[in-house]
């Protein structure tokens, strides 16, 4: 059993759908994405900013603020975080709450899990790689949602992952410097 599935497990109850490997389909009712990008960064440090889900606030176009909450005995090394997005829909923004987890489960890899009503779940894996001046950030992305919302929430995912990974390297390395 691997690490995102027992992280499913002791916060949900019951198996998680697998992720799709290159090749394989998703699981049914599930849409998963990849985004990738090289940040003229160290490793370590990448690896700290992406495990403080508080870092993110200036950089995802959704989130309006995230509040740290108690951790889970089960989950001894991941952090807990309640977290409120504004979703734009048409001429509105709805305002909704739901909890997010991250996990780091080894130098080179965090992962993430979010869940809000109705239904919505998304399965983040952020994996590190060293290359020439920096690190490479894959990020691969599930998303399960109900049919009639499943495009919505996952193009409306996809653009602001984007938007938040292009924030991420501008922040970072201009803080390098």
């Amino acid at each position: 059993m691997g690490v995102m599935s027992s992280l499913y497990e002791a916060l949900r109850g019951g198996p998680r759908p697998r992720m799709r490997e290159r090749g394989h389909d998703p699981a049914p009712g599930s849409v998963d994405f990849e985004h990738q990008i090289e940040i003229r960064i160290g490793q370590a440090e990448l690896h700290a900013f992406l495990c403080d889900l508080e870092n993110y606030v200036p950089l995802h176009p959704l989130i309006v603020s995230i509040t740290e909450i108690e951790p889970r005995p089960e989950l001894p090394n991941a952090r807990r975080f309640r977290v409120v997005d504004r979703i734009p829909i048409g001429p509105f923004r709805l305002r909704t709450t739901y909890e997010a987890v991250l996990d780091p489960v080894g130098e080179g890899e965090v992962h993430g899990h979010a869940w809000q009503s109705p239904g919505v779940r998304l399965w983040t894996s952020y994996r590190l790689e060293p290359v020439h001046d920096g690190t490479r950030l894959i990020e691969r992305v599930q998303v399960r949602a109900p049919r009639l919302l499943r495009r919505y929430v996952v193009d409306t995912a996809r653009a602001s992952h984007a938007a938040m990974l292009a924030g991420l390297k501008a922040l970072l390395e201009d803080d390098a410097r």
